[in-house]
């Protein structure tokens, strides 16, 4: 039986933290031994504790108050206090495979590294954040690391092949969504309204996630239209912008356990991030049947295929025009949802996600997959 340690840089109800979620899921699926390590604790905590037995950090709180209070003596210790957590970790656990899912956690790749212990690196970042989540734990090319390279989507995967990966030793596993849980959130939903159409987005309130942008593109649309015809919900953690108090048809709901069960009431969804390689509220919306629109970062293009409507990055007039085009065509919102959902049932299957977890286990050196553990030499 191989050992695995599954690292997840957080337990929050973001992408990444759920996909490792999934991860484990697929390994214990496969007959592996899961250990879960949590670099912070968070709301997914209890689901990752159904998953296998879950620790979190044990000095988290020190890490997390270092990397908070930027400084060149803090940052060096942070790093430092993160290594030596991974290094005793790994050392005590003695896994045939360190999974390490984000490049925040890459402390864990170096460890492993270290210990001469097989790794996976499964990368959910842009090129610019990999590279310095990689560059504060001092790895200056993964590539020498050793690690299997794994990329949630196509654009990662290109991200990873400029920083000078040799596209054959990457994996592309692009993420999913966990389909039951959001078809479950969804159908538990039991309001009902027929107007004003709703404009929704799910993701924290941030310059990353484009909320300014996501304002002026409101504000643009309501004057272009009718009183009372639509308002607009951004589901999510984090303070509104101040400019948001003067805009009444804006709701921010704060965050919520299950995003689906909002998304369920929405009749258009956005996305106006600015870097986002590979949403998860993207494929849950298409899942769920909603047409989307986005600006085209990341993988967003390949995951909508033509079932949305896709406007350069940062376009917020042209973003604003195709949210009143399927406000106004409620024959085209529902044909691009139909066909949205259909295309995440097809390319997005827990089946294909789970096959391509199982490959990486079966690529692995042989020394590093046997049940007695590592062999010498």
């Amino acid at each position: 039986m191989t050992r695995v340690l599954l690292v997840s840089h957080e337990a929050s109800l973001t992408g990444a933290p759920r996909i490792a979620a999934l991860v484990g899921r697929a390994l214990v699926g496969r007959g592996c031994e899961v250990d879960i390590l949590l670099q912070r604790p968070g709301p997914l905590g209890e689901e990752f504790a159904e998953v296998a037995p879950t620790r979190v950090a044990r000095f988290w709180r020190v890490s997390r108050w270092l990397w908070a209070h930027p400084g060149v003596v803090r940052s060096r210790a942070a790093a430092l206090l993160e290594l030596l957590t991974a290094v005793v970790v790994v050392a005590l656990r003695r896994p045939d495979l360190v999974y390490v899912n984000s490049s925040s956690s890459a402390a864990f790749v170096r460890a492993a590294q270290l210990l001469g212990r097989r790794s996976v690196l499964h990368v959910h970042e842009s090129g610019p954040v990999l590279s310095h989540f990689l560059a504060r734990v001092g790895i200056e090319d993964v590539t020498g690391t050793g690690a299997r390279l794994v990329a949630c989507s196509p654009s990662v995967a290109d991200d990873l092949a400029l920083l000078g990966t040799p596209p054959d030793d990457i994996v592309l596993i692009p993420s999913i969504p966990d389909a039951d849980r959001v078809l479950a959130g969804a159908s538990a939903r039991t309001s009902h309204r027929s107007t004003p159409i709703v404009v929704g987005c799910c993701g924290a309130v941030e310059s990353r996630k484009g909320v300014d942008l996501w304002l002026a593109a409101a504000a643009a649309l309501v004057r272009s239209l009718p009183e009372g015809q639509v308002r607009f919900v951004w589901v999510g953690a984090g303070e509104p912008p101040p400019e948001a108090a003067a805009l009444p048809w804006v709701t921010f709901t704060g965050p919520q356990a299950d995003p689906s069960s909002a998304m369920a009431d929405f009749d258009i969804m956005t996305l106006p991030s600015r870097d986002d390689p590979f949403p998860l509220v993207v494929m849950e919306a298409m899942l769920l049947g909603k047409p989307v629109v986005a600006f085209d970062v990341g993988g967003v293009a390949h995951q909508l295929g033509d079932t949305g409507l896709v406007v350069d990055a940062g376009d917020v007039t042209a973003f604003a025009q195709e949210v009143r085009r399927l406000v106004l065509d409620e024959a085209l919102r529902a044909r691009l949802g139909t066909q949205a959902a259909a295309r995440a049932r097809s390319l997005f299957s827990w089946e294909k996600f789970e096959a391509g977890v199982a490959d990486l286990l079966e690529d692995a050196p042989p020394r590093l997959v046997n049940a007695s553990g590592p062999t010498p030499g």
